[in-house]
């Protein structure tokens, strides 16, 4: 390994940079790449007499190592879309709230059964016609001249955290960075509404409802993107998530505080990430929306100290969500 023709250093560092930007111990990476907390520790001061599949695993947990033979179209597009969305990020300062410093989510979607719109400002202006979802739905199209989906790489790309505007929400929420491409794949990625400002702890909570409604409202939107390309019931929705930035948060009724959502003692995660992963079609998301979400977030509750999601919950929320003023509203 001493002989390697790379700057080992330089890739030490950068994997300490991402860890610490995921908000990962060293325990809690360790987890996630199936090695020792000593392991990380030595491998993050310099030692090179590792055993190459832990270096491997390691690099792998971070996203700096894809197998050979095992990435495809989607998970290539997911890594581009987030080294793209580091490279946006990494001048502004650490505390930036476009930087999402406590943690975020990504949602992703690859649809199969579609045909391509002809050109990438055709996909745009389809995109702006899909129903709304909410206030503030996924895949947003602004049409502020310094905001709006521009073409980069062949694809239709988003980032509402630009440094260089004056925002009406100065929280990570509200900084979104989306990419969309002609073929039907796309990524989303987010910072958590329970770090704004209104909350006196940023970082120390998890909102018991809002995965539902974000997944939902990606899953539809996934559903009305492939309506609107041509497909059919039986096209087929490719799904992935990640939620970073987790461990020591508290599971709580925080965004709906009217409601009487009792959580049975407490909740804590014990890791940092989750990647979920799903396949679906348009059908199913259609008639069975709820089966859908609760096969995709069930893992995710579960590392709150084993939270059981209930179905009940998940139907009361995707029907609240449905009574929103302007759900399925079309900007036309």
């Amino acid at each position: 390994m001493t002989n390697w023709p790379i700057d080992w250093r330089a890739v030490v560092d950068e994997a300490v940079r991402r860890r610490k930007r995921e908000g990962l111990s060293q325990r809690s990476l360790g987890e996630l790449a199936g090695v020792s907390a000593p392991t990380i520790n030595a491998f993050e001061q310099g030692e090179i007499n590792l055993r190459f599949e832990r270096i491997v695993a390691i690099l792998h947990a971070l996203g700096m190592f894809v197998s050979p033979g095992k990435a495809d179209a989607f998970d290539t597009f997911i890594y581009n879309a987030r080294r793209k969305w580091e490279e946006l990020v990494a001048p502004l300062p650490s505390d930036d709230p476009s930087r999402q410093p406590l943690g975020h989510s990504e949602q992703a979607y690859e649809l199969n059964g579609i045909k391509a719109p002809g050109s990438t400002p055709q996909l745009r202006r389809v995109l702006a016609e899909l129903p709304k979802t909410s206030g503030w739905s996924p895949f947003w199209v602004p049409t502020r001249e310094e905001l709006r989906p521009y073409i980069e790489d062949g694809m239709l790309e988003c980032w509402l955290g630009r440094p260089d505007h004056d925002r009406a929400f100065p929280d990570p929420a509200h900084t979104d960075f989306w990419r969309i491409d002609r073929k039907g794949q796309a990524y989303l990625h987010r910072g958590y509404q329970e770090d704004g400002m209104d909350n006196l702890e940023p970082g120390t909570i998890f909102d018991l409802t809002l995965p539902i409604w974000r997944t939902a409202e990606v899953l539809l939107h996934a559903a009305n993107l492939a309506s609107a390309l041509g497909g059919s019931g039986e096209t087929t929705v490719r799904f992935h998530a990640r939620y970073s930035g987790i461990e020591g948060r508290d599971l709580i009724n925080w965004s709906k505080p009217r409601t009487r959502i009792y959580i049975d003692g407490r909740h804590r995660a014990r890791s940092s990430q989750i990647d979920l992963e799903a396949y679906t079609d348009v059908e199913k998301i259609e008639t069975e929306l709820a089966v859908v979400i609760a096969e995709i977030l069930t893992p995710l509750y579960e590392r709150f100290d084993g939270y059981e999601l209930a179905p009940d919950l998940i139907e009361t929320e995707i029907r609240d969500m449905r009574r929103q003023p302007g759900f399925g509203r079309r900007d036309l």
